[in-house]
């Protein structure tokens, strides 16, 4: 019998077997799996099992339900395999042992080189240590955003771990803007030239469409692209590609999340943006929650 196991959070460690062909997961006690995450919705997600196949539904949830590299559409199904980690909230679950075999081992090293089998050949290999690398990320992200109680040290935390699991990404920033008024209160900077990490440079009018407009700005080849004004500046700048997304609360831009390569064009994939995007959702849910601790903590 399949069961779902818990990878982080207050239920770490605990495992449910699905006993029923429909369970549901969430926050309320009502649940045939509870997860006392505040982040996560009170009915979140539904699992079905249909013979030997599972599925999941997310049940509108308030921030959703990332797997496989992108955002499930509210009530709309999708198969889910054993071992690809579903991040729900700032928590991850998983189906099936083979989640904790491959995913834990992260917490001890970022090694990617376990093996994957005599079948399929590099192509095989090459895709499973992408899939490692970003099950990684979400998990570390969760861990981090979650455990630490002082912000920017997490946000710090979570650059360096972008850092060290991309190795294609040359320089990083995240800011952190006022929601009121805009203005930007603190940066966050990282490269891998040592002379210039301090105060990283980054394009401004990248940030500032972005922080703006609410939205994702992606050129993965900025030599190449035409008539985009955006595109130009980063010509002049040398910088060979970027990728921008906003650090959202609700719909509130608390900041920006800014990475961009100035050696490589194409430095960042397809499923980077929903990555990312799913990144900055958190840390924009961390950020809020700081905020309130601290309101709280005045009274």
């Amino acid at each position: 019998m399949a069961k779902i196991y818990i990878l982080n959070g207050p239920e770490q460690g605990k495992s449910f077997e699905i006993e029923k062909d429909v369970i549901t997961v969430g926050r309320g006690r009502e649940n045939d799996i509870q997860i006392l995450d505040k982040t996560v919705s009170r009915r979140h997600l539904e699992i079905i099992r249909r013979g030997q196949n599972y599925f999941a539904r997310d049940l509108k949830s308030l921030n959703g339900t990332f797997f496989n590299g992108k955002y499930m559409k509210p009530d709309e199904e999708v198969e889910i395999l054993e071992g690809n980690p579903i991040v729900i909230g700032m928590s991850v679950i998983c189906l099936g042992k083979g989640c904790v075999e491959h995913v834990m081992p992260f917490l001890d090293s970022i090694e990617l080189t376990k093996d994957v089998g005599n079948e399929g050949g590099q192509a095989v290999q090459h895709r499973s240590k992408t899939n490692q690398k970003i099950m990684e990320l979400i998990y570390s992200a969760s861990h981090i955003l979650e455990e630490s109680a002082n912000i920017r040290r997490a946000l710090e935390d979570l650059l360096d771990n972008i850092f060290s699991i991309l190795k294609r990404i040359e320089r990083g920033v995240i800011l952190l803007t006022d929601p009121v008024t805009g203005q930007i209160l603190e940066t966050i900077s990282r490269s891998r030239e040592p002379a210039a990490r301090e105060g990283t440079a980054y394009s401004k009018e990248v940030v500032e469409r972005v922080l703006g407009e609410g939205k994702a700005v992606v050129i993965a080849d900025a030599h190449s692209a035409r008539g985009d004004e955006i595109a130009e500046t980063l010509k002049l700048s040398k910088i060979a590609s970027v990728m921008c997304v906003p650090i959202m609360s609700g719909s509130r831009v608390r900041g920006a999340l800014y990475l961009d390569s100035v050696s490589s064009p194409h430095c960042f994939r397809k499923k980077d943006l929903s990555l990312f995007m799913d990144l900055g959702k958190r840390a924009g849910i961390a950020i809020e929650n700081a905020f309130l601790n601290e309101s709280l903590n005045r009274y």
